[in-house]
């Protein structure tokens, strides 16, 4: 059930699809908004979802970016890094949802991986899994591996995104898998 990241290649033949599909929606085509909702829906949820802890929230939030996608995708302009533009878009709405409700919300039972074709058995093992690997890590850590692993950034991408050094990125990255690697350990040693 372990997440593995795109390679360079696969990273590179996405974000070509991702500016292909932006200047198509950028000229008004509503089926192109269609085609990238489906190309990279499982990579925006997850990271609201590692944001917000919320599957409603996160629900939200993915369904926003789309709209500003379609909204603002004149003003894109191609640089080979499509999701960075579109994960800034998401932490701008990521922002102004906690910032209306003004509250913190807890990840103690919410996590859960509707974008998974699973048995409802396999299911409960995984999400309890997830949730305890999840919840080893602080939100900031959460947060780099939700961007590099599952959107497929790469760090100085997510540096730039988060407003923050390069340095502390890969820090908080290498920590993160350190983190996971003893849990993984650890379960298997059980």
């Amino acid at each position: 059930m372990f997440v593995c990241a795109l390679t360079t290649e696969e990273t590179e033949t996405k974000n070509s699809r991702i500016e292909a599909l932006l200047a198509l929606i950028a000229r008004g085509d509503t089926a192109a908004v269609g085609r990238l909702y489906d190309l990279i829906k499982t990579d925006v949820f997850a990271y609201a979802l590692s944001k917000t802890g919320n599957k409603q929230d996160a629900d939200d939030i993915m369904q926003d970016t789309f709209v500003k996608i379609f909204k603002f995708a004149k003003q894109y302009t191609p640089k080979g890094k499509p999701m960075a533009w579109i994960i800034t878009i998401e932490l701008n709405l990521i922002r102004r949802h906690f910032q209306v409700n003004a509250r913190t919300v807890s990840l103690e039972g919410q996590y859960e991986r509707a974008f998974m074709n699973e048995s409802p058995e396999q299911s409960v093992i995984n999400n309890a899994f997830l949730k305890e690997l999840l919840l080893r890590l602080n939100e900031d850590e959460r947060e780099v591996i939700s961007l590099h692993i599952v959107s497929g950034m790469k760090h100085r991408e997510i540096a730039k995104v988060l407003g923050k050094p390069l340095s502390t990125v890969l820090s908080k990255y290498n920590r993160a898998i350190k983190k996971l690697q003893l849990v993984v350990k650890e379960e298997r040693n059980a």
